[in-house]
């Protein structure tokens, strides 16, 4: 089985740098552009399911990129970053400075004010992988469109790594990395 991750198009939000998180967002133009331009990519290989979040984002940019069988679990949906969505860096620093400050320095472990955790996110996110997993190493090619944060969980997951490595793992707007399964490895990243 391969896993062809791909993250959502970009977003105005992603653009001004604001945590969208758990709220529904949908593409911009560049986004849409940005799926259209993959979809050309994805062509050479024959997709058995698409998985998704059921955020307006994923869902957008899996209907660009694919027609086949799609499975939304909203298990998939981005960490719920409670007070801080729709915020900037800068501008959670000044609305919320002990939570921003918090969560600087502890990103691991800080609860999110009406959200959650990273471990809660985590285990979310895992869970679901557990239980889908063996269902889909039946088929050969699955695209899973997904949120960074859900996707740098997943590629922590079959990597087997720690969550200290979290943020070494990238995946950008507009290109897909392709895991194999049988091999345990990412055969090609940010195409």
């Amino acid at each position: 089985m391969q896993l062809i991750f791909v993250r959502h198009g970009e977003t105005d939000w992603n653009v001004a740098k604001k945590y969208c998180g758990q709220l529904d967002v949908a593409l911009n133009e560049n986004g849409i552009r940005q799926m259209e331009q993959l979809r050309e990519k994805l062509e050479n290989y024959s997709i058995d399911l698409v998985v998704t979040s059921d955020l307006m984002r994923v869902k957008q940019s899996a209907n660009i990129l694919s027609n086949a069988k799609t499975l939304r679990f909203p298990a998939l949906n981005e960490m719920n970053f409670g007070d801080f969505e729709g915020y900037t860096y800068q501008e959670i620093s000044t609305k919320f400075p002990k939570a921003w400050n918090e969560y600087c320095n502890n990103w691991q472990t800080a609860l999110f004010s009406n959200g959650e955790s990273f471990p809660i996110f985590y285990e979310r996110v895992v869970a679901i992988l557990e239980e889908e997993m063996e269902k889909w190493q039946q088929l050969d090619t699955v695209l899973l469109v997904g949120h960074l944060g859900v996707l740098r969980v997943i590629a922590l997951f079959l990597q087997k790594q720690t969550i200290a490595q979290y943020w070494d793992i990238d995946f950008k707007q507009g290109c897909y990395s392709l895991w194999d399964n049988k091999s345990q490895h990412f055969l090609i990243s940010n195409q």
